[in-house]
């Protein structure tokens, strides 16, 4: 991979569901094209059905109410929902090794017993942090659109691993469109070095893309005009002033996007890559820009307006992107924060796969 971008291992998070082995073919396309070996993951919760047979006691027959005999149940069903389990879950990963041996990718199988997301989350602590964790957007229970499965969400969430690939789809990478979100952060510009590297390989188009929320500005003035200056005896010439914040604040986040494109396009790309600027749009899809091929395929880059995770799902959807970029928090980063309201919302709304990044240095905002 490019400088800057190091991925060591394919981490596969698997459950034998439909859309863990999509998350296998990706990872299988992934670590073929860079050469990595996978480690294929799966985590079973032994405890909780010893629990449920615990619940249950009650309703075996009267022969089987002494504290000895369930006492010796126990002890037999404990041990054989233990073994049971750990074999089941070597299976669920044992159809995957042929596979990848077929496509000369080392593979090997690791289990662990315990809460899933936490077992899930031991077994990816035991690894390198530059390894790429590929894990399903949702298991068994998919309900629809904005839905993303416990497992998921709490690995997402507590995962320090530094590029984490959430699987909804089966798109394929080879010649797609990737999205990559951009708003001036440290772990923005990971992300395009991320994408740089994979749309290198894979022949993909770049789409640099920054949103911002002109709307919220606009209305937070009306709110303090409404509230505080006409109230407090102010002069105030709404139809005039509130055209000159609009036009300022429109205009002024529109540069501010254009800044952060350039920032972030010279430097990943360096001073070779020609740059046309991309004009403001409020729309979906107005504003396009030709940055240049750079040796990497096509990219573009533009700047739209509007509620950002939004605005961000609704572009990837039309130009049928397969694979989103976003860093894990922005650059209003805090000490606290887990992960950023507008990642969280792309991973839940995305029509396609997300690639979460996380930047060893949270700078925040940088121009």
């Amino acid at each position: 991979m490019k400088d800057f971008v190091k991925i060591s291992t394919v981490l596969l998070c698997h459950d034998n569901g439909d859309i863990s082995e999509m998350s296998a073919e990706l990872a299988l396309s992934i670590a073929r094209t860079f050469k990595l070996p996978v480690l294929g993951l799966h985590g079973y919760n032994a405890v909780m059905h010893e629990g449920a047979f615990r619940i249950m006691e009650p309703t075996l027959p009267a022969e089987y109410q002494t504290e000895e005999i369930l006492a010796k149940q126990r002890e037999v069903h404990a041990s054989l929902i233990r073994v049971g389990m750990e074999k089941i879950s070597l299976s669920y990963l044992k159809p995957l090794e042929p596979i990848f041996r077929d496509a000369h990718v080392p593979f090997s199988p690791k289990v662990r017993e315990g809460k899933n997301f936490k077992a899930l989350l031991e077994l990816i602590n035991e690894e390198d942090s530059e390894s790429l964790v590929v894990i399903g957007a949702s298991g068994f229970n998919h309900t629809g659109d904005g839905f993303v499965g416990g497992v998921c969400l709490r690995v997402l969430r507590q995962c320090d691993n530094k590029n984490l690939l959430i699987v909804k789809n089966g798109k394929a990478l080879e010649g797609a469109d990737f999205v990559v979100c951009l708003d001036g952060s440290s772990s923005a510009i990971y992300s395009l070095r991320v994408a740089a590297a994979l749309a290198e390989k894979f022949k993909a188009k770049l789409h640099l893309l920054y949103v911002f929320d002109s709307a919220l500005h606009n209305d937070l003035f009306k709110r303090l005009k409404d509230t505080l200056i006409n109230d407090d005896g102010f002069k105030f010439n709404t139809k005039d002033q509130e055209k000159i914040h609009d036009e300022f604040i429109d205009k002024g986040l529109a540069r501010v996007g254009h800044m952060i494109l350039n920032k972030a396009e010279k430097e990943v790309f360096g001073n070779n890559s020609a740059s046309h600027d991309a004009q403001p749009a409020h729309g979906a899809m107005h504003g396009f820009g030709l940055i240049g091929d750079n040796g990497n395929g096509a990219k573009k880059k533009t700047v739209l307006s509007g509620h950002i995770y939004k605005k961000i799902c609704d572009y990837a959807k039309e130009v049928g992107a397969s694979l989103i970029f976003t860093g894990k928090t922005g650059r209003h980063h805090a000490e606290g924060i887990d992960i950023g309201s507008v990642c969280e919302n792309v991973v839940r709304y995305s029509p396609c796969n997300v690639l979460v990044t996380r930047s060893e240095d949270f700078r925040g905002w940088q121009l």
